[in-house]
């Protein structure tokens, strides 16, 4: 049975991950999928399946608020995250002959997506609820979702408000096609590394004990230990929030495995329990830095809603 067919949208503005030619790789090993990639500034060395549209971020913001009748608040890109479920309706044109479509983030590294999405997936209208990756069926009626309204979770409200209202995730798409009966699709398929702590730990990792993640012809992999055993699992993609990762080296780039470390990239020489153990104590000066924006989003926190500034990253 041939895979159905899928396009994400990815608006982009502003600076892009220092890994971004690891990001472009990644998108390479998955061919049967598509992007449209929406950017200020020219792409270096994209692949055939993800198409480069360049355009500036108020053009883009004057589409998205025609699509409305009311008067929308986007004047940052990191508010775009809440019309990510109205992308059916906006990118109409851009998605026919698409069976499915659905928008992702930058700051990841994609798996074989295709590997982690099974027959039943496409059985269902809605797959995965993550801002990171997600998809919807390409229908007149899904692309309507995000206008029904429950209790208090409000398309007007997430696109009126200036704040980030994660409408495209569980706080709020999710009740919205669960009110209404949608048949979805949610696994745990994807390795979201914890911004909570320097290591690297995916946040649905039960216990304690060291995870090492890496980047393998085109798989994402989990290394941890078991018995004294070193044991793998794949994902669909790891992402990489509010991480700031040094450049990849020229010796990362020209090689098709490597570590994914707290602040990182390294060649992959081989795969040892030395390897996986040592992920329990990463080095680098970045582990001030990371601990300082973590005070710092704690504070905004406190403070409550208000025009504080975002912090980097998605």
């Amino acid at each position: 049975m041939p895979l159905p067919s899928m396009r994400l949208i990815v608006p982009h503005f502003g600076d892009r991950p220092s890994y971004f030619p690891l990001v472009l790789r990644s998108m390479a090993h998955n061919p049967d999928v598509h992007w449209l990639l929406l950017t200020d500034r020219p792409v270096d060395g994209a692949p055939a399946n993800v198409e480069v549209r360049v355009c500036e971020f108020r053009d883009l913001a004057e589409r998205i608020g025609a699509n409305f009748e009311f008067d929308v608040s986007l004047d940052r890109p990191y508010k775009l995250c809440d019309f990510r479920p109205a992308f059916g309706e906006i990118f109409h044109d851009e998605l026919v002959g698409y069976d499915f479509w659905g928008h992702s983030d930058l700051d990841v590294l994609f798996g074989r997506i295709s590997d982690h999405l099974p027959p039943e997936a496409f059985e269902a209208d809605k797959i995965l609820f993550q801002g990171n990756f997600a998809l919807y069926r390409n229908t007149a009626e899904a692309a309507r979702w995000y206008r029904h309204e429950v209790g208090r979770v409000s398309y007007r409200q997430a696109m009126t408000r200036p704040e980030a209202m994660h409408f495209d995730e569980w706080a709020g798409i999710y009740y919205i096609v669960e009110d209404l009966g949608v048949a979805c699709w949610q696994r745990d398929v994807i390795f979201d590394l914890s911004f909570h702590m320097y290591r690297t730990r995916d946040e649905a990792a039960e216990g304690r004990d060291p995870r090492r993640y890496a980047w393998e012809d085109g798989e994402v992999c989990e290394y941890r230990l078991q018995d004294g055993r070193v044991e793998r699992r794949t994902a669909l993609l790891v992402h990489l929030q509010k991480r700031q990762m040094r450049a990849p080296a020229q010796d990362v780039l020209d090689s098709d495995r490597f570590w994914i470390l707290a602040n990182r990239f390294s060649v992959q020489d081989r795969v040892s329990t030395w390897a996986v153990r040592a992920a329990r104590v990463p080095t680098g000066h970045e582990l001030v830095g990371f601990y300082w924006r973590r005070l710092q989003r704690s504070i905004r926190r406190a403070l409550g809603p208000g025009p504080h500034p975002e912090p980097q990253g998605s």
